[in-house]
């Protein structure tokens, strides 16, 4: 078997580590914060989501420079220590502006040097014409963790406290790092091979390209991609916050609401993979593009007026399905863009264009609500957002796609 696939194993098990812990698990943990720290109030708690979001917009191009520069046999472990000190220290918080600190500073900082970008540029360097279904295989490890981390934070909390439960966090981190420093073969050439399997080229090794942030700023693909993914990042996590209450008001109940929120998971799991295979069929661009038009339909279709349960379930696992889709093809055309070798910082690049419009979804479907009592306004304007991101991809200048060939 193709080493390779045992990198897209360590970066499958880099996203459960990162996705879980450092953002499916926090929201369980809103209400027992908010009691210790707010009196109960949400709002206050709920600046550790933004704390973060602002942390990965300051952290992200720095990590991705890292990962241009270093080995990711080294910056990928460190990721798992920062996450381990970073919980160790939220467990002995006393106020919750350290908590803040720690999720705007070392929570970031972990999850891209772990997940978002030193995983993916892994998967990255070992694959090419197989890059995309590599990607999306990897990139499930991202949604198992919304399956099932809710009930081990459940039981951390009643064997306990969240002082306990950051504790939980910090000891599955730390055993992370020595695992994945263990584990990691950042290139293919230091086994002698080429990406896919192929023979090394003569000059390949780990010593990367730099990219400046001039040459990023200035290049036409990484403003499209960004601004693109951004807007349907915007809508994505409108709709996946705001699924339950939906539901809700469409007149379901709890059980059902919640049913709705797992198939969204389901589907996202079953979207990467399924859209990586479909683009070594026909391009990363194209599956891009298809992903995310789909979610133009599902955002539509929910206006009708009351979604019925059997509607609402069919549109979450298509939503999700897309939404999946979109995450490697994401990583994919970035590849194709700038290459593995500039991967790293590129991907960390994105952060800063992507962040900013991924916050409003949320905000924004949250005061149509409040102003409107539904939230056909939101929806409609997801979905334009979504059509302007595909007639945006178009404007992408990639090379030539091939198909690739028998191993």
């Amino acid at each position: 078997m193709f080493f390779g696939w045992r990198m897209v194993g360590v970066a499958f098990t880099a996203h459960l580590v990162a996705s879980g812990l450092g953002f499916y698990a926090l929201p369980r943990l809103f209400v027992p914060l908010a009691e210790e720290f707010s009196g109960g109030a949400l709002t206050g708690v709920s600046l550790l989501q933004v704390a973060m979001s602002a942390g990965g917009f300051v952290f992200g191009p720095l990590v991705g420079r890292a990962a241009g520069r270093y080995r990711l046999e080294v910056l990928m472990p460190c990721g798992a220590l920062a996450l381990a000190v970073g919980f160790f220290a939220a467990a002995f918080a006393t106020e919750l502006w350290q908590l803040l600190l720690v999720y705007a500073l070392a929570v970031p900082f972990a999850t891209g040097a772990l997940s978002a970008i030193g995983a993916n540029a892994l998967v990255s360097n070992w694959f090419d014409q197989r890059r995309a279904f590599a990607l999306g295989l990897s990139q499930v490890g991202i949604s198992i963790p919304g399956a099932f981390i809710g009930f081990f934070v459940s039981w951390t909390l009643a064997e306990g406290s969240w002082r306990d439960t950051f504790l939980w966090f910090a000891a599955i981190s730390l055993l992370a790092a020595p695992l994945f420093a263990w584990w990691i073969v950042g290139h293919p050439s230091q086994r002698g091979l080429g990406a896919d399997g192929g023979v090394a080229p003569a000059e390949s090794g780990v010593t990367k390209r730099h990219l400046s942030l001039v040459d990023a700023a200035g290049n036409r693909n990484l403003w499209i991609i960004g601004i693109s993914s951004g807007l349907c990042f915007a809508g994505a996590t409108g709709m996946i916050q705001h699924s339950i209450n939906l539901a809700r008001a469409a007149g379901h109940e709890e059980a059902q609401a919640n049913a709705v929120l797992s198939l969204l998971s389901v589907g996202a799991a079953l979207g990467k993979p399924l859209f990586g295979t479909l683009a070594s069929r026909i391009g990363e661009r194209v599956s891009y593009q298809l992903a995310i038009g789909n979610q133009v339909i599902t955002f539509l279709l929910l206006t009708l007026t009351p979604p019925s349960f059997a509607l609402l379930s069919a549109n979450a696992l298509l939503f999700g399905l897309s939404f999946g889709g979109v995450l490697p093809m994401m990583g994919a055309l970035v590849a194709r863009s700038f290459g593995p070798a500039r991967f790293g910082p590129a991907m960390g690049y994105l952060s800063p264009i992507i962040i900013p419009f991924q916050l409003s979804g949320v905000p924004f479907a949250s005061w149509v609500w409040d102003t409107r009592g539904n939230y056909d306004l939101a929806l409609v304007s997801f979905a334009v957002a979504s059509a302007c991101a595909v007639g945006l991809s178009f404007l992408l200048r990639l090379p030539r796609f091939e198909r690739p060939t028998a191993a």
